[in-house]
This record gives structure tokens, C-alpha cells and sequence, in this order.
């Protein structure tokens, strides 16, 4: 008995041995964590707050972005104001797609000149211009991209920007060709509304579409400290967030015009997305080869505010946006719709029509779109703003 008592009391020991052994293995569950805006109290507060975060962004307000474990959300909150930073996605169709480099074309566009930058009378001016493309990155070895690329930066990665602006997605690809193709060396391959405008390619989203608005907000500054006449964000989100508010005034105080798309969340009114929703922002709505409004379009608030005078959650202008053919990551082409895709025209007229200031710019801009045909409903209406701007 006294032997099967032993043999009990080493089996039990052993058992809690290997237990406590898969117990010390296993890995410490993580606590919930959050982005978050910090806006510290005072200078020593935000070194303090520094401390106990994960540094995404700094910002020219002081403001900074961090990841932010939840049980040290109290003590932060002592120390600064804290806002949670929204997920924003592009506004148009998109597959992860990875790039196939290639030493010499391999495919042809549908029609040099697609059927959108006809609409709007593009396909040349452009040159001197910067326009700042903030999406999922360009393929820069497109044929018809080539050259066209003069900064190409990462800001998805944290408080360093790294060098490369790597398209996975193609969305940024193809919203970069309607802006600026210039037909490839070899004169085979696509026009878009502005081929003689250069392009600062920054990648704020991720493969899958989706972007930090605070990595936006980044670019944004960065673009209006590196030359950009225009900017151009065809994604956007639900709300707004103040860095990104921030971000924009300082590029307009800087004389960069600010572009994004209206959203795809239409057809009701006031589905308007932000950053496009912001008064100094242009935004966009998307129409079909008959200048009908996309079903899929976001709505402004245009009949409760004043007429032509832009107010925040106003459509300022609609371009072409149904069924756009422009390059793709692979190296060939490929035709999507959204408000994505109107955006890219109304940058590409921008750049084509800059007069020398982003104020002066956006005023031809809507006096072109008001001297044309009336689009959606009467008037500066929430379905189209003034209109659509012709070259």
C-alpha cells in the first residue's frame, strides 16, 4: 500500500510539473490595444505620455498618434486629450494583386484616350505641376508611368517614412494613370488628363484598401512641406478626426489644393464621406458616360446650405467614375468604377488648369462646372455640387 502511495505521489508531482511547464509556455494573452490621437496638456505631460504608448505620428499641432494599450488609457487620459483615430478605405473597386514586373509590353489599352478624359477634355497640360497621390502606392514601373514619379514614400510603417510606395492592391495604380499616364515611350499605351504633371506617390493604405487616417493625415503634411500643388485622396470614411482637420488646413495655408473622393454610399443625401466632406476640401461624386450620378455615389448636403458657396458636407464638382479604364500593377489595364475613380480627373484638371495658386484654381474649376450642362438634380444640388469642370 505504502509503495502505491509513492508511486501516486510521484505521478501527481510529475503531472503538475508538465502542467506548470505548458502553462509557463504559453504566451501572455495580449491586452486590447487602440490607436489613439494625444493631444498632451503640457510640453511635459506629452514626454510623459510618450512613455507609456507606442509613437505612430508627430504633428505640426503638437498632437501625436499612438497605439495605446487599454490599461494605461485612464493614466493617458490624465495627462492629454484622447481621440480614437478612424479606419478609412478607398472609394473604389480593388484586388490584392500582387505586380508582375516585366522588361517590355505585354498588353494594350481598350482605347488610348478613355472615354472619361474625353469627357472632361483632357490628355495634355500639366507640366511643372506636383500633384501628392495618397493611396494604396503605384506600380512605377508601368510602361506608361514611367518617369512620372517624382517622390515615392511609405507611411504605413510608423513614425519613420520609408522609402518605396509598393502597389499590391492596384487601386493607387490605376487612380495614378488617370491623373498622369503619358502613353508609355513606346506611344502604345494610355492617356490621362494630365500626362505632362508629376506625381508624389504616397502609400497610406494597406493591400486590402484600408488606411489609418492618421498615416493620411502624415502624408498630408508632408506633401504640402515637399512641393505639392495638388493633393489628390480617392478613399475616405464615415468621421473625421482632428489631426486630419489639422493636416488640411495646413496644406491649404500652404497653397495646395486638396481633392478626395465624395464616397460610395450613396444614393441618399448626406452620405458624403470625409476628408471630402471637409468645406476645404474638394470632393467628388462619380457620373456614367451619360452624365447620369452613380447609383453607388454619395450625397451631399448642398439644398441646406448656401448655393454655391462650399460648406462642410457639400459634393463640390462630378466626373466620370463608371466603368474607367486606366493602368494597373500587373503592367496592363483595367476598368473600375467609384467616386475613386472621379476623383483622378478632377486632380488631373487641377493640374492641367493650375493658375498659379490653389484658391485661383479651385475658382475656374467651378466656374468651368457651372458654365456647363446641368448634372443630377437643379442648381448646386447634393448629387453633383456646381457641376461638372471641362478642360
Amino acid at each position: 500500500m505504502e509503495k502505491t502511495h509513492n508511486i501516486l505521489a510521484v505521478s501527481a508531482i510529475i503531472i503538475l510539473a508538465i502542467v506548470s511547464m505548458v502553462i509557463a509556455t504559453q504566451p501572455e494573452q495580449q491586452s486590447k490595444t487602440g490607436i489613439f490621437v494625444i493631444h498632451p496638456k503640457s510640453a511635459e505631460a506629452g514626454d510623459h505620455a510618450k512613455k507609456l504608448a507606442t509613437v505612430r505620428h508627430e504633428f505640426k499641432s503638437g498632437k501625436f498618434t499612438a497605439v495605446v494599450p487599454e490599461e494605461r488609457l485612464n493614466q493617458l487620459s490624465t495627462l492629454a486629450e484622447l481621440e480614437p483615430v478612424p479606419l478609412y478605405h478607398v472609394s473604389g473597386a480593388q484586388a490584392n494583386t500582387k505586380r508582375q514586373a516585366s522588361a517590355s509590353r505585354t498588353c494594350t489599352p481598350t482605347a488610348q484616350t478613355p472615354w472619361g478624359v474625353s469627357r472632361v477634355n483632357g490628355g495634355n497640360g500639366g507640366a511643372g505641376v506636383k500633384v501628392a497621390l495618397l493611396d494604396t502606392g503605384v506600380y512605377t514601373n508601368h510602361f506608361d508611368l514611367k518617369n512620372k514619379i517624382a517622390d515615392c514614400k511609405d507611411f504605413t510603417k510608423g513614425l519613420m517614412i520609408k522609402n518605396g510606395c509598393s502597389d499590391n492592391n492596384g487601386h493607387g495604380t490605376h487612380v495614378a494613370g488617370t491623373i498622369a499616364a503619358n502613353t508609355g515611350s513606346d506611344g502604345k499605351g494610355i492617356i490621362g488628363v494630365a500626362p505632362q504633371a508629376s506625381l508624389l506617390a504616397y502609400k497610406v493604405c494597406g493591400n486590402d484598401g484600408s488606411c489609418w487616417s492618421d498615416d493620411i493625415a502624415a502624408a498630408i503634411e508632408y506633401a504640402a512641406d515637399h512641393g505639392a500643388n495638388v493633393l489628390s485622396m480617392s478613399l475616405g470614411g464615415d468621421t473625421t478626426v482632428s489631426i486630419m482637420r489639422d493636416a488640411v488646413d495646413y496644406a491649404t495655408a500652404r497653397n495646395v489644393l486638396v481633392i478626395a473622393a465624395a464616397g460610395n454610399d450613396g444614393p441618399g443625401d448626406g452620405t458624403i464621406d470625409y476628408p471630402g466632406a471637409l468645406a476645404n476640401v474638394v470632393a467628388v461624386a462619380a457620373t456614367d458616360s451619360t452624365d447620369s450620378i452613380a447609383a453607388f455615389s454619395s450625397r451631399g448636403i448642398n439644398y441646406d446650405t448656401t448655393p454655391y458657396s462650399v460648406e462642410e458636407r457639400d459634393v463640390e464638382f462630378a466626373a466620370p467614375g463608371v466603368s474607367i479604364e486606366s493602368t494597373w500593377n500587373d503592367g496592363c489595364y483595367r476598368k473600375i468604377s467609384g467616386t475613386s475613380m472621379a476623383t483622378p480627373h478632377v486632380s488631373g484638371l487641377a493640374a492641367s488648369l493650375w493658375q498659379g495658386t490653389a484658391s485661383a484654381t479651385r475658382t475656374l474649376l467651378q466656374e468651368k462646372a457651372k458654365a456647363g450642362t446641368d448634372i443630377g438634380r437643379a442648381g448646386d444640388d447634393p448629387d453633383a455640387g456646381f457641376g461638372m469642370p471641362v478642360k
